[in-house]
Parts: structure tokens; C-alpha cells; sequence
């Protein structure tokens, strides 16, 4: 009877470690603020005290502005391919980016993994941005449909 009781126990510890883990929410690129991108200039690390979900993910801030600004129009300040490298996807492959290489484009917010990937993006924008949309929406298609 005890091994029976001891195994219930596991078996529920498991369960209840599996349940949390399929809620727990990612974190967006990393913690950094995407208003800071363009009220800043530059990357600054978000606070969990500052901090929103929205779009499957939390985001965290450095201030209260900020996430206000970010809940008035989440759209405008979040990354282009969902924080995935846009040199990356417009060579065909999803990388995760560094939220600390980064270039605004017209207004939209485009992170890389490296700095010679950035460094690719400083010619032939359009180019590589209709390259990046037309992979994105081929692994966004094959996601929902595997």
C-alpha cells in the first residue's frame, strides 16, 4: 500500500509539473522593451514589474509609459517575424535574433542575430524585406498545416 501511495505521489508531482509548464508564457525577445527601440534609440532591458501579455507572450518595460504606450498600440512596436532574425528568414532560415542588433525600417522594428547579418540589410532593403515576408509566410503556412 505504500508503494501504491508513493507512486500516486510522483505520478501527481509529474502532473501538476506538466499542467504549469504548458501555462507558462514566453517571455518576448528577451526581456528588452520594443518601445524603448524608438523612443530611445537603442535596447533597454524590461522589468517584470513593467509588464504586459499580449499576442501569446509576455512583454516586459522600463517604465510605466512604456507599457502604456505598448498597450495603446501593440502592433506598432513589436518586432517584424516574431523576434526571428530578418537576415536569417530572408536567406530561408528561422533564427532566433539578438534583441540587441536591431534596425528600424519605416517605422517597423527588425532584429538580427548578428551584426554582419544587420550589415546586409544596409543595401537593397525591399529586396531582403519581400525575401524575409515570403519565408516568414512559408514557415507561418507550414506551421498550420503539420
Amino acid at each position: 500500500m505504500r508503494t501504491i501511495s508513493l507512486a500516486f505521489a510522483v505520478l501527481s508531482l509529474f502532473l501538476v509539473s506538466f499542467v504549469n509548464a504548458s501555462d507558462r508564457v514566453e517571455l518576448a525577445i528577451s526581456g528588452y522593451d520594443v518601445v524603448s527601440y524608438f523612443t530611445e534609440k537603442k535596447p533597454v532591458q524590461g522589468e517584470s514589474r513593467f509588464q504586459t501579455e499580449w499576442n501569446g507572450r509576455v512583454w516586459h518595460f522600463s517604465s510605466q509609459h512604456n507599457l502604456a504606450l505598448f498597450k495603446e498600440e501593440p502592433e506598432r512596436y513589436e518586432p517584424r517575424f516574431d523576434g526571428h532574425c530578418a537576415n536569417g528568414l530572408s536567406d530561408g532560415h528561422l533564427v532566433t535574433a539578438n534583441p540587441k542588433i536591431y534596425r528600424i525600417i519605416d517605422g517597423q522594428l527588425y532584429l538580427f542575430f548578428s551584426w554582419w547579418g544587420k550589415a546586409q540589410w544596409a543595401v537593397d532593403q525591399q529586396e531582403q524585406i519581400e525575401l524575409a515576408e515570403y519565408w516568414w509566410s512559408e514557415f507561418n503556412e507550414g506551421a498550420t498545416t503539420h
